[in-house]
């Protein structure tokens, strides 16, 4: 198409970001200019009178050149403005109005002009954006397919709308909408107007219509300049072509549509190999996949890692996706051919690599496989005991022992498990407490809970102040039926003064974690812990009463929604339904993305047997969160149970209790699935761990229950 109007050409420097809000301004202070009186109440008073005649020939050739006087100020106005020079800018913008309203005497109807005095007043100081938008609007109504006009009313309402700060005025915003979707109908490969869109359609929710924006920004013609884009939204942003990509990708993730966000993700990680914002997001998009849209997103993947055959994170990502589709094997082997390659000139990556072919055989249960990749990560790194370990290379270490510990836990290979943790300690030191760690855990989930409460108090006559471990005592009391022993101790604990530094995260039971991490010695997180361990022993009025303690405790807005968190897990414990809901409910209006509240919320409903439609919905939103949380996955789990949907029910059961072998909850739910589906003997399996986990009496009871019925 081609857009005759003039305003179209107009090429000025548009600064109104700049101007408005103080970001670029000259050297030295300006004088305000004589003030000019207002014409837009003028213009649109002549332009409304009845049978308003046609400009003669003569007056339309004069006012063209009239207009293009006015231009010419213009262009001297911004080049005033790049060069700083006040008096050449207040003199420049003085003498490109009287032309343009001359231009207008001689033709009322001349719309360019109208567009480019809305220029002037938005680009010349001190800007006037009432005016600016009452002449741009009189321009559409002479000419509706102003293009200039139109995008001066786009910026300018996206201005007012305050779509850079976290308050939207929707109204505004509606009309910022109006006028971009304008701007893409005369030129539908205006990269500025679909950006815009797609920010304005992600703040109110559209989610489809966003995609199809930015689909079309994709397809988008390179932008002649970005100056307005960048001011509005900060930092170093772009209208190129592939920072379309980058958000098309969340918001096919947001949409549930995971392999075409895999398909836009891997194209931009193919093009520019170095972006770890789009591995990042691959990353997330791989973890949400299910069995029928691996298969699509293996032929992306491949083509991204044929571009890049060194790749590793890219390689890690299709062999996981492959895993997900049932080809171990070729996942296997992808791993395999790439760490062999790499492991001389890139010993972390090929380490990685291993640790990635570990997870692969982990998720096809097979183990011994999975702990011998495992074991060649450690040795490919040269982690060593006669090595000396840097911090990373610590960290690494003790990431490779979880996985190998985890993995033979959910095997029942306890001597083996054993076996791993001693290796551990060998490896970080008779004074490294990881070992000691991971023996208690394996404890605790066993059901040994009193040799784990013995190991814990054995280790805490060696580091009394380690805070981690107070907790870990009082926790393993609770479990063992002595709550008040374990509150007693944290509020001993309270007494104390804080060690700086030391940090422990909160948790809601099995219903979701609380995760934040507080500092230890403070009032707010202590009562938060102690919320937590009544609720875990079922005395949901006391653990109301110090959730309530932690939110009077708790200063600033994130720690009062841990504490409501904690509230609302206590009311539905206590049996008080109704407020666990509203309680939810309130969060998830001041923060709808809260995964915790979603999970939480989707839960209590599903426990219930309530509107489990609504409750699916909630917890899907937090799994596509954070799709690898033991909890929701269980939440996903019980909620697909519900529903009479087995398969799906003991898909995301099993995952959960992969990345969680100690909760008595996955376990009582797995074991409900297989007694549904007819599988007696991993129905036993099941609920016998479960029984073994178990802290509280009635859970016991009712397992003990269920056993006995088989």
């Amino acid at each position: 198409m081609i857009v005759k109007h003039f305003g179209f050409f107009l090429t000025v420097s548009f600064c109104l970001a700049a101007s408005i809000s103080g970001q670029e301004r000259p050297a030295a202070p300006i004088a305000s200019p004589t003030p000019v009186p207002r014409i837009s109440n003028a213009l649109a008073a002549k332009l409304a009178q009845a049978n308003l005649p046609e400009a003669t020939r003569e007056n339309r050739e004069m006012a063209y050149a009239k207009l293009l006087e006015g231009q010419r100020h213009i262009w001297a106005l911004t080049n005033a403005r790049r060069t700083r020079k006040a008096s050449g800018a207040s003199t420049n913008a003085a003498n490109a109005r009287a032309a343009l309203v001359a231009a207008l005497e001689l033709d009322p109807k001349l719309d360019e002009a109208y567009t480019a005095l809305a220029e002037i007043y938005v680009s010349a100081p001190p800007p006037d954006v009432d005016e600016a938008v009452a002449l741009a609007s009189m321009a559409v109504r002479i000419e509706p397919n102003s293009f200039g006009a139109h995008r001066i009313i786009g910026r300018l309402m996206t201005f007012k709308s305050g779509l850079s700060s976290g308050t939207l005025d929707k109204a505004y915003a509606a009309k910022a909408v109006a006028a971009w979707s304008e701007v893409v109908r005369l030129d539908p490969r205006n990269a500025e107007g679909w950006a815009f869109l797609s920010e304005f359609y992600e703040r109110t929710g559209r989610v489809d219509e966003q995609i199809a924006a930015l689909r079309s920004w994709l397809a988008a013609a390179p932008p002649l300049e970005e100056q307005f884009y960048q001011r509005t939204m900060g930092g170093r942003v772009s209208l190129a072509p592939q920072a379309a990509s980058l958000k098309l990708g969340p918001a096919l993730l947001k949409a549930g549509k995971i392999a075409e966000a895999i398909e836009v993700l891997s194209t931009v990680a193919a093009d520019d190999p170095d972006d770890e914002g789009a591995i990042d997001l691959l990353r997330g998009a791989v973890e949400s996949l299910n069995g029928s849209e691996a298969e699509t997103a293996v032929l992306s993947l491949k083509q991204a890692v044929s571009a890049n055959p060194a790749n590793a994170p890219l390689i890690e990502l299709l062999a996981q996706v492959q895993g997900r589709a049932g080809k171990v094997d070729e996942a296997a082997g992808l791993l395999t051919r790439t760490a062999e390659l790499l492991k001389l000139s890139d010993r972390d990556s090929a380490g990685s690599l291993y640790v990635s072919l570990g997870d692969v055989y982990v998720s096809a249960d097979r183990t011994n496989e999975a702990v011998a990749a495992y074991e060649k990560a450690l040795t490919v790194r040269g982690l060593t005991p006669s090595h000396t370990m840097t911090d990373d290379e610590r960290e690494f270490a003790m990431h490779v022992f979880e996985k190998s510990i985890q993995a033979l836990k959910s095997a029942n290979r306890t001597s083996d498990v054993r076996a791993v943790i001693e290796r551990s300690r060998r490896l970080f030191g008779k004074d490294d407490l990881f070992a000691d760690r991971s023996l208690i855990s394996f404890y605790r989930e066993a059901g040994n809970k009193q040799e784990a409460l013995n190991a814990v108090r054995k280790v805490r006559a060696r580091v009394p102040a380690d805070y981690g471990f107070v907790r870990l005592e009082a926790t393993l009391l609770t479990e063992l039926g002595r709550v008040d022993e374990g509150v007693a101790i944290i509020k001993q604990l309270m007494a104390r003064k804080p060690v700086a530094g030391t940090t422990e995260g909160g948790a809601v039971g099995s219903i979701g974690s609380v995760v934040s991490a507080v500092p230890t010695g403070d009032e707010f997180s202590n009562y938060l812990f102690i919320s937590n361990l009544y609720s875990q022993a079922n005395r949901g009025k006391q653990a109301s009463e110090a959730a309530n303690q932690a939110y009077n405790a708790a200063q600033g807005v994130e720690r009062k929604q841990i504490a409501r968190l904690t509230l609302a897990t206590a009311q539905q414990m206590s049996g008080d339904f109704r407020s666990a809901e509203q309680t939810l409910r309130a969060i998830l209006s001041e923060s709808p993305g809260n995964p915790i509240a979603l999970n939480n919320l989707g839960y209590f409903l599903v426990e219930r047997n309530e509107r489990l439609p609504e409750a699916l919905s909630f917890i899907e939103q937090a799994y596509r969160i954070d799709p690898t949380n033991p909890s929701f996955l269980d939440s996903l789990g019980w909620a697909n149970f519900r529903l009479g949907k087995l398969d799906e029910a003991e898909r995301y059961l099993k995952d959960a209790a992969r990345l969680n072998s100690g909760s008595s909850t996955i376990q009582e739910h797995l074991g409900d699935v297989y007694q549904k589906q007819g599988k007696a003997d991993l129905a036993k399996a099941a609920w016998t761990k479960a029984l073994q986990l178990a802290s509280d009496e009635a859970d016991s009871t009712r397992l003990k229950a269920k056993l006995k019925s088989k």
